[in-house]
């Protein structure tokens, strides 16, 4: 096919896609890449085309008959990582890794190493992936793409500081993109470095992060002691978007602290409006009611909170406070039985049963209550 007729060709095939025509446009590319005339040239566009349009046998087909024709070994490289492209479009990943590899042998490629890290990240071999981006790094160093990439796979294996290296890079490489600061400074929350985080959060949100990153910002303030900044900003967000779950939980916390306690239930019941199912928030509802001397309805909360997680410990425990605030010993007993049998190393739960069991007029069992208690303080305090 000569060159203005293929041309011609490819400014139809291009203007029949832009217009939708996409079954037209293959038909046309049907008929360039036939493996009879594939002697003549390698169509290796157009059949990129097809891959991108998820059409992989027939792609697949004039690849595999392509091989032989490939005499730059940049070009067999090529036509490997299509048909990797191929294998892996269909689920053959163990196939496609085979022509990556070979691929690979032929041409060092940073595009080939981050499909090779698909097709292990897909068999769950993340160690292998990470090693694979370590080489597309080491073939296009700088690319914070790469680097935020690997950053989210450290990160999602819960290595926070190596993921914490790569967001850090990405910032250095592109240091105006608000999504780096985000996730650098996400890492550094983990890493207990909150302080540090306060700056990136600022950096993302003076280059136009999304809103909510105030919110994140504000809760390092409360967590690094700057309460009065952290309900401003809170009730900034607030204003923006009267429904930001963390917004609310977070600044129910901060009037809490400053013994506000009407104004932090008021905030967890508007949170609980848009999240009824949640252990923590439903716990804290349970706990601020206790605080205002409405503990039936405390006891409530906690109820709710344990049909969700029937095992949680600290809401087992705060509802037992709340039963002996009542005198309901029994209820009361059966609670505190079950937290001890779940956590025998529970002191506060020991002491609060031997009172119980005192109230109920058990002296004895009392006292071995209170033994077991006093046991877990000597040897904590040893």
């Amino acid at each position: 096919m000569g060159n203005r007729l293929r041309l011609k060709t490819k400014m139809q095939i291009n203007w029949l896609l832009f217009m939708g025509e996409e079954q037209q446009a293959l038909e046309i590319l049907f008929g360039i890449l036939n493996t009879e005339n594939i002697s003549d040239a390698l169509y290796l566009a157009e059949v990129k085309t097809l891959i991108d349009h998820k059409v992989f046998k027939e792609a697949q087909a004039y690849l595999e008959a392509a091989i032989i024709y490939s005499e730059e070994p940049g070009q067999l490289a090529e036509v490997h990582f299509l048909l990797a492209r191929c294998c892996h479009g269909q689920g053959f990943v163990n196939d496609a890794l085979i022509h990556l590899e070979n691929a690979l042998q032929l041409e060092a490629n940073s595009t080939y190493w981050n499909l090779q890290t698909d097709c292990y990240l897909e068999l769950g071999e993340w160690q292998e992936a990470i090693y694979c981006l370590d080489k597309s790094l080491r073939s296009s160093p700088g690319d914070a793409d790469i680097l935020f990439r690997l950053g989210s796979i450290y990160q999602f294996q819960g290595q926070h500081r190596e993921a914490l290296n790569c967001f850090s890079g990405c910032c250095k490489v592109k240091p105006y993109q608000p999504e780096y600061w985000e996730m650098k400074a996400e890492m550094q929350l983990k890493m207990n470095q909150t302080e540090d985080a306060v700056e990136s959060f600022h950096k993302a949100i003076k280059c136009g992060g999304h809103f909510s990153l105030m919110s994140r910002l504000a809760y390092c303030y409360a967590q690094t002691g700057q309460q009065s900044k952290a309900r401003k900003l809170f009730q900034k967000v607030l204003k923006h978007d009267p429904d930001d779950l963390d917004a609310l939980c977070n600044l129910a916390g901060i009037y809490h602290e400053f013994q506000q306690d009407d104004q932090a239930y008021r905030l967890l019941r508007k949170a609980y409006t848009l999240k009824n199912n949640d252990t923590l928030l439903l716990n804290n509802l349970g706990f601020i009611c206790f605080q205002l001397g409405r503990t039936r309805k405390a006891i409530e909360y906690y109820q709710n909170a344990l049909k969700i997680d029937p095992e949680d410990k600290t809401v087992l425990y705060n509802l037992s406070v709340c039963m002996t605030e009542k005198g309901l010993w029994d209820d009361a007993k059966i609670i505190l039985e079950r937290l001890v049998s779940m956590d025998s190393k529970n002191s506060a739960a020991w002491i609060l049963l031997g009172n119980t069991y005192e109230e109920m007029s058990n002296t004895k069992v009392a006292v071995d209550c209170y033994n077991k208690s006093f046991g877990l303080t000597v040897k904590k305090a040893i």
